[in-house]
């Protein structure tokens, strides 16, 4: 595993020198992933740029992976590629809490690449995972992926008690 601390990288240059450029290239590892509840089957690989425009600290990356999910449906495991590309705003403080979104906050001018990527990544995750859009799901009966073709249990007599 990478020392937490071969994430962060130092900004403060950056901020002080308009025009000022820094090319970003980090690999997340698989027990770094896993301690930010994700896992993956490829490790997420972060490339892109940090710049410091007439003194506004600009972050623009592209992120690759395939996180280990899981079907909301049947608990099929799920192997869909993430290609995205973020883009920040970097400060080492705000006016008020109330702009803490708007902003990747590096109070210290240090920027954690880790927790960046791993964030970025969680929330550009769809909120519900399916192997497939037609995914019949389980049975609810004797627990058979209905996928898998008919368990033969009669679901429509099951009634719910929430006593």
């Amino acid at each position: 595993m990478q020392e937490a601390s071969e994430y962060r990288i130092s900004i403060r240059s950056l901020l002080l020198r308009p025009d000022e450029k820094r090319t970003v290239s980090k690999q997340i590892d698989a027990e770094t992933t896993a301690l930010y509840g994700l896992p993956c089957t490829e490790q997420p690989q972060m490339d892109g740029v940090l710049e410091n425009r007439a003194g506004v600290l600009m972050m623009r990356y592209r992120l690759h992976c395939v996180p280990e999910l899981i079907c909301d449906r049947c608990l099929s495991p799920v192997s869909d590629p993430i290609d995205e590309t973020f883009e920040h705003v970097i400060v080492t403080e705000t006016a008020s809490e109330e702009n803490d979104a708007e902003y990747l906050l590096a109070p210290d001018a240090m920027l954690d690449l880790a927790e960046v990527a791993m964030t970025d990544l969680r929330l550009s995750l769809p909120t519900k995972t399916l192997c497939r859009p037609d995914c019949k799901g389980l049975c609810p009966v004797c627990g058979k992926n209905r996928n898998d073709g008919d368990c033969g249990c009669d679901s429509a007599d099951i009634t719910l008690d929430f006593q």
